[in-house]
C-alpha cells in the first residue's frame, strides 16, 4: 500500500528530510510529516473499509484523511468531526453542515462525519462524480467556515479531477504552498478560493509556471481578506482567468502590465492593498470586465479615456484613492454601470450632463472630491438611482427637484447626502436641497446630520 502512495506522491514521500517548498523549515517538515503518518496509520490500522492496494479510492481517501489531520493541527473543525455529537442520530455517522453564508449550524443540511466507515464521497463538503460507479472521484471540496486550522497542505491538488477548492473563512495559516499545483497537480482545478483566513507570504509564482505545465484550467483566483506581501506576480497575466480577487491584503508594487492581458477577465479586485502606480490606458482590453474595484489602493494619475470600453461593466469602484483629474466623458459615453464610486479621491472638474445616460445607475457615489459647478439635470434621467452621494466637494446650486421626485415616487430606503447645512460664515446652505430630499446634510467641515 505503501508503494501505491508512492507512486502517487513520490518516493520519498514518507521521508522527514524532504522538503517541498523552498521557504519550508524544519518545524514544519516534522509537522507535515506526523499528519503523513497518522494519516498513513488510519488508513491501514484504523479505517473500518480497510481497502486493498489495489481499490481505485486507496489514494483520494488517503489525501482527505490527510487533510483532516492537517486542518486540525489546532483544534477540531466547527461540525462533522468523526464521533463528534452534533450528529442527527445517535447511531448514525450523520453530521449537520454549515449554512453558507451565516456560518451558523442548521439542521436543515447534513452529511456524513469524516473518517466514518462511509465513502469518502459522502463525507461532509466532499462532491465527486460517477456517483453511481465504484471509482467516484473528488470534484469539489468545499468547507467554508469551518474552523480549518494550519497549514494548507499541497496534497490535496494530488487528486486529479478536482476542479473546486474551497476553504474561505477559516484559520489556515502559513504560506501558501508553493508545490499546490507542482507535477501537473492541480490540472483540473478550476475555483481556488482561500479568502479570509490567515495566509501570509507572498503569492507563489511557481503556481503559474506549473499551472501552463500541466495545461491548468484555473478560472477564478480568489485570495481576499489574508496579509499576503509582496509585488502581484506578473506571471498570473498569462493565465485565463475569469475572476482574480485579491483584495485586502498588504500587496505592494504597481499593478502588472500583465494582468490587462486577460481578455477574459470579468472580475478584477485589488482594493485595500498597498498598490502605488496608475490604472493604464490598457485597461480598455479588458472589454468582458464585469466588476473593477480599487477601492483604498494608492494609485495616483488620472482615469484613463479607454475606461469607456469596459462596456459591460456592471460596477467600478474606485473610491479611496489618490487619483485625481476630470472624469473623461468616454466613461458616460461607454459604460453604464449599476454601481460607480469615485468618492474619497481628488478628481475635479464639473460632472457632466452626460451622467444622465448612466440609467443602469443604482447608487453614484462622487463625494469628498473637488468638483465644481452645478449638480446637472440631467441626473433626474437615473430614474433607478436610490443612492446619491455629492457632499463634500465645491458644488452650489440645487439638487434637481425632478430628481427627488423620481426618486421617492417607489423608492423607501433611498439615500441622498449633500452640503446642504448652513455655511459657517454664510448662514446659507451651499446647496439647496427641496424639502424631504436629501436624508443627510452636512457642512463645509464634513460635519453631517440627518434630516
Amino acid at each position: 500500500m505503501e508503494t501505491v502512495l508512492k507512486t502517487v506522491l513520490g518516493r520519498d514521500y514518507f521521508k522527514q528530510v524532504e522538503k517541498y517548498g523552498d521557504d519550508l523549515d524544519v518545524d514544519l517538515a516534522e509537522v507535515m510529516l506526523e499528519t503523513r503518518l497518522r494519516a498513513f496509520d488510519w488508513i491501514v490500522n484504523h479505517d473500518p473499509m480497510q481497502l486493498e492496494y489495489d481499490s481505485p479510492n486507496l489514494v483520494q481517501r488517503f489525501l482527505l484523511v490527510l487533510f483532516y489531520y492537517q486542518t486540525t493541527r489546532h483544534k477540531p473543525w466547527k461540525v462533522c468531526n468523526p464521533g463528534a455529537t452534533n450528529q442527527r442520530s445517535s447511531t448514525t455517522n450523520f453530521c449537520y453542515q454549515i449554512h453558507p453564508v451565516t456560518g451558523d449550524i442548521t439542521l436543515d443540511i447534513w452529511d456524513d462525519q469524516w473518517l466514518s466507515d462511509s465513502h469518502e464521497c459522502q463525507w461532509a463538503g466532499v462532491i465527486c462524480e460517477n456517483a453511481q460507479s465504484e471509482e467516484m472521484a473528488v470534484t469539489d471540496l468545499s468547507l467554508g467556515r469551518n474552523h480549518l486550522n494550519g497549514p494548507l497542505p499541497w496534497e490535496i491538488t494530488r487528486m486529479p479531477l478536482l476542479g473546486i477548492l474551497r476553504l474561505e473563512n477559516n484559520m489556515l495559516t502559513g504560506t501558501l504552498p508553493p508545490r499546490l499545483f507542482s507535477k501537473k497537480a492541480g490540472s483540473g482545478l478550476e475555483t481556488l478560493v482561500l479568502s479570509s483566513n490567515q495566509f501570509s507570504g507572498t503569492i507563489p509564482a511557481e503556481w503559474v509556471a506549473d499551472l501552463l505545465e500541466g495545461s491548468g484550467k484555473l478560472t477564478l483566483l480568489v485570495l481576499n481578506r489574508n496579509t499576503l506581501t509582496g509585488m502581484i506576480p506578473s506571471e498570473l497575466g498569462l493565465l485565463s482567468l475569469k475572476s482574480l480577487i485579491l483584495r485586502s491584503n498588504t500587496l505592494t508594487g504597481s499593478i502588472p502590465q500583465e494582468v490587462f492581458n486577460q481578455t477574459a477577465l470579468q472580475r478584477l479586485y485589488l482594493g485595500q492593498n498597498d498598490l502605488t502606480g496608475t490604472l493604464p490606458s490598457e485597461v480598455g482590453l479588458l472589454t468582458n470586465l464585469k466588476y473593477l474595484n480599487l477601492n483604498y489602493a494608492q494609485i495616483s494619475g488620472t482615469l484613463p479615456s479607454e475606461i469607456g470600453l469596459l462596456n459591460q461593466c456592471e460596477e467600478l469602484v474606485l473610491s479611496n484613492t489618490n487619483m485625481q483629474g476630470t472624469i473623461p466623458e468616454e466613461l458616460y459615453t461607454g459604460l453604464n454601470p449599476g454601481y460607480l464610486y469615485l468618492d474619497g479621491s481628488s478628481f475635479s472638474g464639473t460632472i457632466s450632463p452626460s451622467l444622465g445616460l448612466l440609467t443602469n445607475l443604482i447608487r453614484l457615489g462622487l463625494a469628498s472630491n473637488h468638483f465644481h459647478g452645478t449638480i446637472p439635470n440631467e441626473i433626474d434621467a437615473l430614474t433607478l438611482l436610490t443612492e446619491l452621494l455629492v457632499n463634500g466637494n465645491d458644488l452650489s446650486g440645487t439638487v434637481p427637484v425632478s430628481f427627488c421626485h423620481n426618486l421617492y415616487a417607489g423608492e423607501t430606503g433611498s439615500k441622498v447626502v449633500a452640503d446642504c447645512l448652513p455655511n459657517s460664515e454664510s448662514g446659507v446652505p451651499v446647496i439647496q436641497c427641496p424639502s424631504d430630499c436629501c436624508t443627510s446634510c452636512c457642512d463645509e467641515t464634513g460635519v453631517c446630520l440627518a434630516t
